[in-house]
């Protein structure tokens, strides 16, 4: 069995004005707030698979401390591989440490997985040739590549979802099935984001993927527009091990990308909170249809004290050529019913999607002016758009 260390490293502090090496500080990223649940479920199922495994949280330190800690640790732990989470805002920092794993200890195996890893293999296994690449969800692929990688004479063509290099060329190998039973898979490792006896929130995932295809997003590469659901009895009995485990637990954040996808669901969730009498309070994230009053009520008797909901424009130009499927009634009507509970409720908005101009930011504003009559939502900042590889304005930013 190998030793694995996992890294979600520095993310870059990027200015407007600049991206460069004095900017290299790390997001501030409040106590208590997200964790990186990617790498929580790959410690546990490798761990299941018997591995030894460590992992380091390091989004939001300096680049210095990130690379000088990891350095350490691969000191301490000598382990036979290190695994990183690639995001596009922490590529530079895993890169650094890449070429300094490679050149100091050119025994242990580089593998690189996460999002940015998944749409950008091609150009970054060119580059780091000696670096392996885990495409989509990693909990099974890793696994198996962790069993057959110290095998004399082991074939990698026979892991699916892997991209590598070997004598020169690219090998891809065939399309990994997505999880489809996501109760098959352990708890996630939340102890490791609990090691300093502060934190009282917790991260969930009660699904994963996405049906639609936002303009904006990148997510359709992993998800390929299908949901999985995990079963009510699952997710319940992962909420009551946390509580029971860490009794100071307070707040819970469910982190689907379609959580109000099946409300129904929802109202069976919420039934079980309910008829458990669980005492924590719950946040999550949802579009803004399908909503029913029904559902509402149901979160609002189970604890939900916040829901944030994925508005981006108020322009009903833009929302239509960024794929949201919703409208300025849709947008009005999900106000109007949450109006109703005493569930708080935040609209995300972003400027610059394609299309963006003075009088649809001044629509953006309108729109929130009137739902702000009917359910007062406080702005201090508004995102700025972001383009990432893997999306449709990606390949728009790029022709222009």
């Amino acid at each position: 069995m190998a030793k694995i260390l996992l890294v979600s490293p520095s993310f870059e502090s990027v200015s407007l004005i600049s991206a460069n090496e004095k900017n290299r500080t790390g997001v501030k990223i409040p106590a208590n707030s997200h964790y990186p649940l990617g790498i929580a479920f790959l410690h546990s199922s490798l761990e299941k698979n018997g591995h030894t495994v460590k992992s380091l949280f390091l989004n939001s330190y300096s680049y210095d401390d990130c690379f000088k800690l990891v350095t350490e640790t691969i000191r301490s732990f000598e382990p036979d591989i290190v695994g990183f989470q690639m995001l596009t805002s922490n590529r530079i920092s895993a890169y650094d440490l890449m070429e300094h794993i490679h050149e100091n200890y050119p025994e242990i195996k580089v593998i690189i997985g996460g999002i940015h890893a998944t749409i950008m293999y091609k150009q970054l296994v060119k580059k780091f040739p000696y670096a392996i690449a885990i495409l989509g969800e990693g909990e099974i692929t890793f696994a198996e590549l962790a069993d057959k990688l110290f095998q004399p004479n082991a074939n990698l063509n026979e892991i699916d979802g892997i991209a590598f290099y070997k004598e020169g060329s690219l090998v891809t190998t065939k399309t990994r099935k997505l999880i489809e039973n996501l109760d098959d898979l352990p708890f996630p490792k939340h102890d490791i984001f609990f090691e300093d006896g502060k934190r009282t929130s917790v991260c969930l995932l009660t699904t994963r993927g996405c049906p639609f295809g936002c303009s904006f997003c990148c997510l359709d590469v992993i998800s390929r527009k299908k949901v999985r659901k995990r079963s009510i009895a699952n997710i319940i009995a992962e909420i009551e091990w946390l509580i029971s485990k860490y009794p100071r637990i307070t707040d819970i954040w469910i982190h689907d990308d379609t959580f109000f996808i099946d409300n129904e669901r929802v109202i069976e969730f919420c039934d079980e909170v309910i008829k458990r009498k669980l005492k924590v309070a719950f946040t999550c994230s949802g579009r803004m249809k399908p909503l029913s009053e029904m559902m509402i009520k149901k979160l609002e008797q189970a604890n939900f004290k916040k829901v944030l909901l994925g508005l981006e424009s108020g322009d009903e130009g833009i929302l239509k050529t960024s794929h949201k499927m919703i409208t300025q009634a849709d947008v009005i009507n999900a106000f109007t019913l949450f109006s109703k509970s005493k569930i708080s409720i935040l609209a995300f908005l972003i400027v610059g999607l394609p299309g963006e101009n003075m009088k649809t930011i001044l629509e953006t504003a309108r729109l929130i002016k009137k739902v702000q009559k009917i359910k007062y939502v406080y702005y201090n900042d508004v995102s700025v758009l972001a383009v990432y590889p893997g999306t449709e304005i990606y390949e728009i930013a790029k022709k222009n």
